[in-house]
């Protein structure tokens, strides 16, 4: 049996010019002026995480009898999840974490179809306390902060659904 050589032929398309083209700018001053166009819309971002943050505590607060129903809920997790969006586009880290674990409480419950607002507000209240602007926690605060929001999701048994954080429990682990 021999074997037959075949010419794959691959067409010069516009695309292919340009990414052969020599020029343009270094990774490193591409990544720089990146940075500096995420930086510039730091103050939208802000304004972004207040709102969702008032948005939050007004169904919180307005709860009644210390009950969410569905609805405010699934409104707690869409805020709860633009803040998240938000604290990782800013690398505010400690917000992101409190906000992710927020949005595994919320999902917790409404998977459960538990109305408890307790979790979701000292989740909220923790919150606060890290949006930049507010108090200047120092790192064994946070930890401590962060400890206690860990505390809540294993009383409760809700399982970390954010990608690479540490799963508390296995899904055969679930009470329900």
């Amino acid at each position: 049996m021999t074997r037959v050589s075949k010419m794959i032929h691959f067409p010069k398309t516009r695309l292919a010019e340009l990414a052969e083209r020599h020029g343009g700018m270094t990774r490193s001053h591409a990544l720089e002026e990146a940075t500096k166009g995420v930086q510039g819309m730091l103050d939208v971002g802000l304004d972004m995480i207040r709102q969702a943050m008032a948005a939050i505590e007004a169904t919180i607060y307005s709860a009644k009898q210390g009950r969410l129903d569905h609805a405010a809920m699934q409104g707690l997790l869409r805020q709860a999840d633009q803040i998240v969006t938000m604290a990782a586009t800013f690398a505010y880290a400690t917000l992101e974490e409190a906000s992710k674990s927020l949005c595994d409480v919320a999902d917790g419950l409404v998977a459960r179809g538990m109305t408890d607002a307790a979790p979701i507000i000292v989740h909220v209240q923790a919150m606060r306390l890290m949006i930049p602007g507010s108090a200047n926690l120092a790192e064994g605060e946070v930890a401590l902060i962060l400890a206690e929001l860990a505390r809540v999701r294993d009383h409760y048994r809700f399982v970390r659904l954010s990608s690479g954080a540490p799963a508390d429990l296995e899904p055969s682990e679930i009470v329900t």
